[in-house]
């Protein structure tokens, strides 16, 4: 069997020359033969029905690279559709941006505008309370310069009648005794009351002196009082030191009297063993009576 490599549905065999069918043929293929109405039968070699089969499955290939055009035109007006659309959005949303920016212009114009309004408003109204005040306060002032004038001159008329009354009664020179009088007795009061300023500045200048010479007296002795804690914590520490060395030696000097204690009766017990018939006093050159231990130190002190 020799298999076409292009066509796989036409098969020939290679000694007799006959055409094998291919499986089954389907509805359309069926359609095909129906309406192929040849005027005479001719004879078809192999080549001939390669190139009939090739035509055949050429069809829809070209069918279809027509119709790649079409759907290229199709896709082509999509987009044009979509990016006339995509167009048509940014458009509008620039329109829409644009329209808000201006409306919020306008609010933000609208709302100066009153703001301003509102300021003119409240200053005039400012303004015109502040000129009813400058009024009023032009009023009161002239009716209280009216009536310091009536008060001043009150005041001179009364004192010129006392003058007169004093002159006619002959009392101008106590009057001048009692302002004389006056006069030296603020002084007095002032002078007094200078000393007694410069008296509490020279008292406090004082303290002050005596609280820095008291607070270098109270360093001077803090200094002072922890150099000698410091000694005390000295002497005390090589105070400790040396009772425990003492206390070490007299540990040690009683291990050595139990230890001498203890020899001294092995020693005796020996002799008594060695040498029975010995009287008593006899081995004392040998182990000599030990002598009670003084404590000079003791004896110096009492």
């Amino acid at each position: 069997m020799i298999r076409n490599l292009d066509l796989d549905s036409f098969v020939c065999c290679a000694v007799c020359s006959k055409i094998t069918p291919p499986p089954p043929p389907s509805s359309t293929t069926f359609g095909w033969i129906l309406e192929y109405k040849p005027f005479r039968t001719q004879y078809c070699t192999h080549c001939n029905i390669l190139e009939i089969g090739a035509d055949i499955q050429q069809e829809p290939h070209e069918k279809k690279e027509a119709e790649i055009p079409e759907h290229i035109e199709k896709m082509k007006a999509e987009l044009c559709c979509c990016h006339y659309l995509r167009l048509l959005l940014t458009l509008l949303k620039e329109e829409v941006r644009k329209v808000k920016a201006e409306m919020q212009q306008y609010m933000e114009d609208e709302q100066k505008r009153e703001a301003e309004a509102a300021k003119q408003c409240m200053a005039h109204r400012l303004q015109c309370v502040l000129m009813e005040c400058a009024q009023e306060k032009m009023q009161v002032v002239v009716e209280a310069r009216k009536q310091q004038r009536k008060a001043a001159l009150k005041e001179a008329a009364r004192q010129h009648s006392k003058v007169e009354e004093a002159i006619t009664e002959g009392r101008i020179f106590f009057l001048c005794i009692e302002v004389f009088g006056s006069v030296t007795l603020q002084l007095n009061n002032e002078k007094c009351h200078d000393l007694n300023i410069a008296l509490s500045i020279i008292q406090k200048e004082n303290q002050i002196e005596t609280e820095k010479e008291l607070k270098k007296a109270e360093t001077l002795y803090l200094d002072e009082l922890e150099k000698v804690m410091v000694t005390l914590k000295t002497a005390e520490q090589q105070v400790k030191t040396l009772m425990q060395k003492l206390e070490k030696m007299t540990d040690w000097k009683g291990s050595l009297v139990t230890e001498i204690q203890a020899t001294r009766q092995a020693f005796q017990k020996y002799i008594d063993a060695t040498f029975p018939n010995l009287s008593p006093g006899q081995a004392d050159f040998i182990l000599p009576f030990r002598k009670p231990w003084v404590n000079r130190t003791t004896n110096a002190g009492e």
